[in-house]
């Protein structure tokens, strides 16, 4: 029975997989208009989002303008049921308040054909946290043997936060067609960590023992990478579409610090037992991040009073690289557990890797003016994963769900001479979704069919203020 409890304590060294939507593509919407409309504003966007949207757009803007938008509210959720066994659930509920954007039109030039945009957006945005507490007596008595007594505990931690700076230009070619391109700066700062441990004592008529398990990782980095986006417009009658193409990131700075402890300590009464530790810290240390080449599209049908639109955009793949590769040299204790069969897997310790299949989203919108001063707007589109599983690096920043998401929104605007105000709703959910069980620190045979999932609300407020011409 001894060796059986040390054997699940054994359990720390696989590794915990973790939850984030950094996955998704879609998940951000930028200007009111725009959210509420779904994204689906490719080929007639008429507004400062044109700078992110479609460039090209820029030059069939007539009134500059100056636009402030943001999520006043937002509440994301993550439900795993039967997350670490049987009954035993992980959670996270967040309330965010952020910037969406802020963007502005100007005329640099007489001529009116030039038009040069400008804004700073939230391009990604993440806060997940998961803790819970947990003893033998949050299991089935069955799966428990009756001479343990444990506690342990997870803590989880991804915060993420990812500002893009835009300067824009468009020109109209003719009345039916213009062209336009952004150049995007890119800040991003991640932060993550994750702590689980447990405390496990078994006792019966001849022994005693004490196991200790510790499973800590932590890493945070920041990157300076830039961008373009193209685009063309092109309007006929009652129709408009658009095309972009954004291409892959180009990093120019990037670092971080990265620190990582798993041990294991089993000690009776007998003097026998015994214990691993495996340490490893790097700080200042190279970071890579990438974004993937995508291509979108747009179509729109517009009557006097009418607007019924269609968006989609490619992402293409990226191919397994390396968020952090340092040269690990953990400290190992004792060094006889630096054997050639785990040689490999030390050197790589500290290692981090990403991915992403590609993945192709869709959106549609719809506008109906209610008189001269109110326009009511409806939107959905997709939010497919781009979550792929890599081989090393223990999957410290990925979920193991990789989970779809799908958003709906409403709302409306009030149009006077010199402004418009714009308040909306959004709703977003993942279908539940079957998971794995976890791999965490848990001495109980595992019995739960976890499920994944997640919704988010949000209250979204624009203000746009248009400058005499």
């Amino acid at each position: 029975m001894i060796r059986k409890s040390i054997l699940f304590i054994l359990l720390v060294f696989i590794c915990l997989q973790a939850f984030s939507q950094d996955d998704h593509y879609w998940t951000q919407q930028f200007g009111a208009v725009s959210t509420i409309m779904g994204g689906a504003v490719v080929a007639g966007v008429r507004d400062n989002t044109a700078i992110y949207y479609n460039p090209g757009a820029l030059g069939f803007i007539e009134h500059p303008s100056l636009s402030v938008d943001a999520n006043v509210y937002k509440i994301d959720k993550i439900f795993v049921d039967d997350g670490l066994g049987n009954g035993v659930n992980l959670n996270s509920a967040q309330l965010s308040i952020y910037p969406q954007i802020i963007s502005g039109l100007v005329n640099l030039t007489k001529n009116d054909r030039w038009k040069f945009s400008y804004a700073l957006l939230t391009r990604q945005y993440t806060n997940v946290l998961m803790n819970t507490r947990y003893t033998n007596a949050d299991f089935d008595h069955t799966q428990v043997d009756p001479n343990e007594k444990f506690i342990g505990a997870l803590d989880y931690t991804n915060q993420l936060n990812e500002q893009w700076l835009g300067l824009g230009v468009g020109y109209r070619i003719n009345d039916k067609l213009s062209v336009g391109g952004t150049l995007f700066i890119s800040y991003r700062s991640q932060s993550y960590q994750m702590t689980n441990y447990l405390r496990l004592i078994y006792k019966d008529d001849t022994t005693n023992l004490f196991g200790s398990v510790n499973n800590d990782r932590s890493l945070k980095y920041k990157t300076f990478s830039g961008l373009f986006k193209f685009g063309a417009a092109y309007q006929t009658g009652r129709w408009k579409f658009g095309l972009t193409l954004t291409t892959p990131s180009i990093q120019v700075y990037g670092r971080g610090d990265i620190q990582r402890e798993e041990s294991l300590i089993a000690i009776d009464t007998a003097g026998g037992g015994g214990g691993e530790v495996v340490m490893g810290r790097k700080t200042g240390i190279r970071a890579i991040y990438r974004r993937p080449l995508s291509i979108g599209f747009g179509v729109e049908y517009a009557t006097a009073k009418t607007r019924i639109s269609i968006s989609g955009e490619y992402y293409t793949r990226i191919k397994v690289y390396h968020l952090f590769e340092p040269q690990s040299d953990p400290f190992v204790y004792p060094e006889s557990a630096d054997t050639g069969s785990t040689h490999a897997e030390l050197e790589s310790f500290l290692h981090v890797q990403n991915a992403s299949n590609p993945v192709f989203n869709i959106g549609i919108g719809f506008s109906q003016d209610l008189g001269s001063k109110f326009t009511l707007m409806l939107g959905a589109r997709t939010d497919f994963s781009s979550y792929t599983n890599p081989q090393e690096g223990d999957n410290f920043l990925h979920n193991n769900a990789g989970w779809d998401l799908y958003h709906l929104s409403a709302g409306l605007s009030y149009h006077q001479k010199r402004n418009t105000v714009t308040v909306g709703f959004t709703y977003s959910f993942s279908p539940a979704k079957s998971i794995d069980q976890m791999d965490v620190v848990i001495p109980v045979e595992y019995s739960g069919n976890p499920v994944v999932y997640a919704t988010s609300y949000g209250l979204v407020i624009g203000y746009t203020y248009y400058f005499p011409k």
